[in-house]
C-alpha cells in the first residue's frame, strides 16, 4: 500500500491522520486469526480507512472503507481498481450521523470493526501551535477532547461484535481517559493487546507514546478500571507487564497545576505541569518564573 503523500504535516496533526505500515496492518489481522474469530461470517469495517490498507485482509464477507477525506478514497478506489478484492468504499464523516445504515451494514450482520482510527489531543501542548480549534461535525454523544476516544464512542453505537483497531495506550491506562470512554468500556472487554511505539508512525517526533493494538469483544460484562489495572498488557518484543506491578508518581506529590489547593506562601519551588513522560523530559528542573501550568511545590513534597 502506498505511503501517504496529499496531507502535508500541519494537515496530518488536525486530523491525526497518521497511515498505517503493512507491517501493522498484519499485525492486526494475525491478532484476528489467533483469537479463532470466524472471520468468514463477518463483514469488516474501517470507518477511517484512508488509503485502504485494512480493506486488503482476506477472508471477510464483505469489506467496507469510509472515510471523510475525498482524496484518500480516491487513492484507496484506484489501488484496488484492477485488484478481485472489491471494498465498499464510502465517503462519509464517521462521527456525524452514526448507525450502521449509512455505512451499508444491516442489523443482523455481525461485524467486526479493524483499523488505526485518528487521535488528536486538541488539549495537548505537544504540537500545539499547529493544531485547529476548527473541526467537522460530531454527534453530541460522540464529543470528547480526543478525537479518537470519539471513534472508540462510535464503535460502541455501531454495536460492533469485535473490535481490532490501533489506539494510545493512555486511552486504557490513564484512569480519567477510560471514564471518558463511557459506554464503550460497559460493553466491550479486552481480549488481547500488541503494545508497539507511536515512533512507527512519526520517526521524526521530539517524543514517543506507546500505541496498543487492542482487540475487544462486545458483552454484557463489559470492564471497569480494576480489569485494566490487572490486565497482563503484551509488548512487541514478547514481554507482559500490568498496572498494579508499579508505583504511581502520583500519590506523592500533584501532577497538575495545584494553585487552588495549595497557598502561594507555602510553596517552596515551582515545577512544569507533570502530564506524562514527555513532560518530564522537556521541564528537566524546576522553573523560577510563575506560568498557568506551574505546579507548587511545598516543603514537605
Amino acid at each position: 500500500m502506498t505511503a501517504q503523500a496529499h496531507l502535508d504535516r500541519i494537515q496530518m496533526v488536525n486530523q491525526g491522520s497518521f497511515y498505517t505500515p503493512n507491517s501493522i496492518v498484519c499485525l492486526v489481522y494475525q491478532m484476528l486469526l489467533d483469537s479463532k474469530i470466524n472471520i468468514k461470517d463477518y463483514v469488516s469495517l474501517d470507518s477511517s480507512c484512508g488509503y485502504g490498507s485494512f480493506l486488503n485482509l482476506e477472508g471477510f464477507k464483505q469489506n467496507i472503507g469510509a472515510d471523510i477525506d475525498s482524496v484518500a478514497l480516491l487513492k484507496a478506489k484506484a489501488y484496488f481498481k484492477d485488484s478481485y478484492m472489491k471494498p465498499l468504499f464510502i465517503h462519509t464523516n464517521a462521527l456525524a450521523d452514526v448507525q450502521r445504515n449509512k455505512f451499508k451494514i444491516t442489523e443482523s450482520d455481525k461485524l467486526i470493526i479493524i483499523g488505526n482510527p485518528p487521535y488528536n489531543d486538541k488539549t495537548s501542548i505537544v504540537q500545539n501551535h499547529l493544531k485547529s480549534t476548527d473541526s467537522n461535525p460530531v454527534d453530541s454523544y460522540l464529543k470528547a477532547r480526543d478525537i479518537g476516544i470519539s471513534f472508540l464512542r462510535s464503535f460502541d453505537i455501531l454495536k460492533a461484535d469485535y473490535i481490532c483497531v490501533l489506539h494510545p495506550l493512555s486511552y486504557l491506562i490513564k484512569e480519567s481517559n477510560f471514564k471518558s470512554l463511557k459506554n464503550f468500556t460497559k460493553h466491550y472487554r479486552l481480549l488481547d493487546s500488541t503494545i508497539i511505539s507511536s515512533q512507527i508512525f512519526c520517526p521524526k517526533s521530539l517524543g514517543f507514546f506507546p500505541i496498543v493494538i487492542a482487540l475487544y469483544e462486545r458483552d454484557n460484562q463489559g470492564m471497569d478500571f480494576d480489569f485494566i489495572y490487572n490486565f497482563y498488557f503484551k509488548t512487541f518484543d514478547s514481554k507482559t507487564f500490568k498496572l498494579s506491578d508499579f508505583d504511581f508518581i502520583a500519590k506523592y506529590i500533584d501532577k497538575y497545576p495545584n494553585k487552588k489547593r495549595v497557598d502561594s506562601k507555602h510553596k517552596v519551588a515551582m515545577f512544569y505541569t507533570l502530564r506524562d513522560i514527555n513532560a518530564l523530559r522537556r521541564s528537566k528542573t524546576f522553573i523560577s518564573k510563575n506560568t498557568a501550568n506551574a505546579v507548587y511545590v511545598t516543603q514537605d513534597k
